[in-house]
């Protein structure tokens, strides 16, 4: 049975965008980051989507958010020592359907004929070398011919958008620099590493000792990381972080704003079964986001409705 995906939902006269996180609608029809996820999206009206790529050996890219097989295929060992026949030999986790490749989805994305903002997150980390952020850019060459299609670089190694835009200046990219401060989450090991005296994952001296208040902390850490990349396109704030800072006086969206002016800020992951969800999208709303990122852009609008009553 067809239905229609909600692209955004509307909040106190705002339009509210839904990034379909990973190719997941919440209908749960379809693997995360497969073909077939991304034909509904495509079919049933999702307008701002997003998948994980890394790169496999010997070209293409592969659909998935680890940089092993293990966890999402059944395959096991890296990414980068795959090449595109071994994947597609493979069985995402759970289903029978075989992991997606950059080269099938721009078969898909590249005629279609309504407007449509394709976020690719670049899940490679390693500085990419000229060479290999240029196979970036000739892999994404036919989405951003389309007219229809608003293609968008995220990546949490600014180090490698920094390559990309210096190799083209009119790629459009967005920014997370939550390797440089985030909210105190036990997710997953990765950078910062330390829990700061404000309570911040942040390796920065202001946060050794409490050499000022925490908003004034806040302030100066978020201005100066808007600074990492040139006029992103968006920016990328997890919704713990905003929720924390808000807490502490600081109002993250408004200091983006200032500093970097009409940008989409995207509050992420936020999905509809989530511990505390609906306190979480209470914040995002008032916070003023554009955009939320979910895996559960249908439960969502319905949890969006109730709080605009």
């Amino acid at each position: 049975m067809s239905i229609q995906l909600p692209p955004s939902a509307s909040y106190k006269g705002r339009r509210i965008l839904f990034k379909y996180h990973r190719l997941l609608s919440g209908l749960g029809r379809h693997p995360p980051n497969s073909i077939s996820a991304l034909q509904e999206l495509i079919s049933e009206g999702a307008e701002a989507i997003e998948f994980d790529i890394h790169a496999l050996n010997g070209g293409d890219y592969l659909f998935v958010h680890d940089e092993t097989l293990d966890r999402e295929t059944t395959g096991s060992g890296s990414v980068a020592a795959c090449t595109a026949r071994d994947a597609k030999l493979l069985r995402l986790r759970g289903s029978s359907e075989s992991p997606a490749l950059l080269s099938e989805a721009v078969l898909l994305l590249r005629d279609v004929a309504r407007s449509m903002k394709v976020q690719v997150d670049l899940k490679d980390q390693y500085p990419l070398s000229d060479e290999q952020a240029r196979s970036v850019l000739r892999a994404l060459e036919p989405l951003r011919a389309n007219p229809r299609l608003r293609v968008v670089v995220g990546c949490l190694a600014d180090w490698n958008l920094r390559t990309l835009r210096r190799l083209d200046s009119t790629l459009l990219v967005g920014l997370d620099f939550a390797f440089y401060l985030d909210a105190a989450v036990d997710e997953f090991p990765r950078l910062p590493t330390r829990e700061n005296v404000h309570g911040y994952l942040d390796d920065h001296p202001l946060g050794f000792r409490r050499a000022m208040p925490v908003r004034d902390y806040l302030e100066d850490r978020i201005t100066a990381l808007c600074g990492l990349v040139r006029e992103p396109a968006e920016i990328y704030l997890r919704k713990e972080l905003i929720a924390q800072a808000m807490t502490d006086g600081c109002h993250p969206v408004q200091i983006v704003r200032r500093e970097l002016g009409d940008i989409v800020v995207d509050g992420w992951t936020l999905n509809a079964g989530d511990r505390d969800a609906d306190i979480h999208l209470k914040t995002l709303l008032e916070a003023g986001v554009d955009q939320i990122t979910t895996d559960t852009a249908v439960q969502l609008e319905t949890m969006i409705s109730a709080h605009a009553r």
